[in-house]
């Protein structure tokens, strides 16, 4: 009987990978396939990138500035500088692209985010030693079905794509910057650098963390002199990829640009919008972003990162340090700034997936030492758990639309739509439920929150718009503001009832 020749390891890691690939693909993809628009913060960011698309590359939110507002309230404002303009070009290619709906415009995560899962397994090859490969299989296939990553591609929760697409560019320069190390390569240091510039076109400064991950395996590697050699390549393309934008903005719109400057250096001294949470508040939710057994991601995320700093200790092992300190940057300077919003920590997901898949292959490859129980014991419960989390994620149910309270998403939707169609300057007043954003991205036509009063709607008509004020259908025409009910807008405004939500949100979007 003839033995079945032995698949080569390279050739069996591969086909594991495209499998892992393909799911955490297929995961995005039932995430992000759903016809609303989440109200924080995506309905702004997916208004702003069609209004990109429609007239490249100014970032505007109202389009038409009909009422008067003041550019520095980031939810009425025209030009809209309130975040960097990376991850809104991206999204309005999606909508250049594939047409206005939904699904276009987180098209751009999908695709990142499945190759941030390529980049881990990569990062495990040039970090780790012997057990590369193994590490890198289990970290991609945690950081496939992760909770939070995938959460943020849906949309349901702040900061959506931004903090997505940032993580995928922070990882792609911590990947560059090991290559370059390697390598001792200049090409690969000045792609490290223009990835680095363009992280902070999506978050900021907290793209520096790119930076800061690899420079333990750097310094390793090539010394403080090779390093700085390196750096100061990447230092060239990081300025042309990350100055323009800013110096563009100081130079056209110079007092919005240092207000929105002076806002991000606030939420470090601030609890800016009611986020202040104690400084343990990110290990608290921790469990909820990883998923599965709240105790089990608790006690394998820290006995991961005691294990890493083990091995680190015992010295030999600069990528491990290099992953450490890409978990520890993070956890450590968010916990301690006044604003704390929940997806901050996005960013040390790679690191964590990392970690946990070095000690998983370490486990592995303690199964047939004397520590063989307790090792085949951890790897069944780590299976356990990472099929508990692939389970939970491939049932959850994204089909209701978040932080909805007043109307019937279906029923807004088409409406909306509907106005599409009809001829001539619009207005739409009284739209409620934060849903201003919704409105304007769907019937193209401005949309304020705020309840008419006769002076607004006088001059509205004089300047020939067409008056539609929405009112909810249950109260029938309750609502309707008393100023209103006069022989003198009777006929002359139409009023558009919406239906009651026919279903709520079962879970906190935190948590769904």
């Amino acid at each position: 009987m003839a033995v079945p020749a032995r698949i080569p390891p390279r050739r069996a890691a591969a086909a594991c990978l495209a499998v892992i690939l393909a799911v955490g693909f297929g995961l995005r993809w039932r995430a992000a396939n759903h016809p609303y628009i989440s109200q924080w913060d995506e309905a702004y960011h997916a208004l702003v990138a069609k209004n990109i698309a429609a007239h490249p590359p100014v970032p505007v939110l109202y389009a038409q500035k009909i009422l008067p507002a003041d550019d520095r309230d980031w939810t009425k404002a025209g030009v809209w500088l309130h975040k960097p303009p990376l991850p809104l070009w991206l999204m309005a290619a999606g909508i250049a692209a594939f047409g206005e709906g939904e699904l276009s415009f987180r098209l751009p995560s999908v695709v990142l985010d499945t190759l941030a899962i390529l980049l881990v397994y990569l990062l495990a090859l040039e970090l780790f030693g012997p057990q590369a490969r193994a590490a890198g299989l289990a970290a991609a296939l945690l950081y496939s079905v992760n909770p939070l990553m995938i959460r943020l591609v849906s949309g349901r929760i702040p900061d959506d794509s931004p903090h997505v697409i940032n993580a995928f560019f922070i990882t792609l320069t911590v990947y560059l910057f090991a290559v370059a190390a390697r390598k001792n390569s200049r090409a690969y240091a000045a792609a490290a650098g223009l990835s680095l510039g363009l992280g902070t076109l999506c978050m900021s400064a907290v793209a520096l963390l790119g930076l800061a991950a690899p420079l333990p395996l750097m310094l390793s590697l090539r010394g403080p002199r090779g390093s700085a050699r390196l750096l100061a390549v990447s230092l060239v393309a990081f300025l042309a990829a990350a100055l323009p934008w800013p110096l563009y903005c100081l130079s056209r719109w110079p007092e919005l640009w240092r207000h929105e400057s002076a806002l991000h250096v606030a939420h470090l001294f601030s609890a800016l919008d009611g986020h202040a949470h104690a400084w343990w508040w990110y290990l608290e939710i921790l469990a909820v972003q990883y998923g599965g057994s709240a105790a089990f991601a608790w006690a394998s995320t820290f006995a991961a990162a005691a294990y890493a700093a083990l091995e680190v200790r015992r010295g030999g092992k600069p990528g491990l340090a290099s992953a450490l300190a890409w978990l520890l940057i993070p956890y450590v300077f968010f916990s301690l700034i006044a604003t704390k919003l929940y997806a901050y920590v996005a960013i040390a997901v790679p690191a964590v997936c990392l970690l946990a898949g070095f000690a998983a292959a370490a486990l592995w490859a303690a199964r047939t030492g004397r520590f063989r129980p307790a090792a085949a014991g951890l790897l069944l419960a780590a299976g356990a758990q990472a099929a508990t989390v692939a389970y939970e994620r491939a049932t959850a149910d994204y089909s209701t639309p978040p932080w909805n309270t007043i109307y019937d998403y279906p029923s807004f939707r088409s409406v909306m739509l509907k106005l599409r169609g009809i001829p001539g300057p619009r207005i739409l007043l009284n739209v409620g439920d934060n849903k201003a954003p919704q409105a304007m991205y769907y019937s193209q036509a401005p949309s304020y929150p705020d309840a008419p009063t006769p002076e607004v709607v006088r001059d509205l008509l004089s300047r020939g718009f067409r008056v539609f004020v929405l009112v909810e259908a249950d109260k029938r025409g309750a609502d309707v503001p008393e100023g209103l009910k006069t022989r003198e807008f009777r006929g002359r405004i139409s009023y558009i009832p919406v239906l009651a939500p026919r279903a709520f949100d079962p879970k906190h979007p935190y948590e769904a």
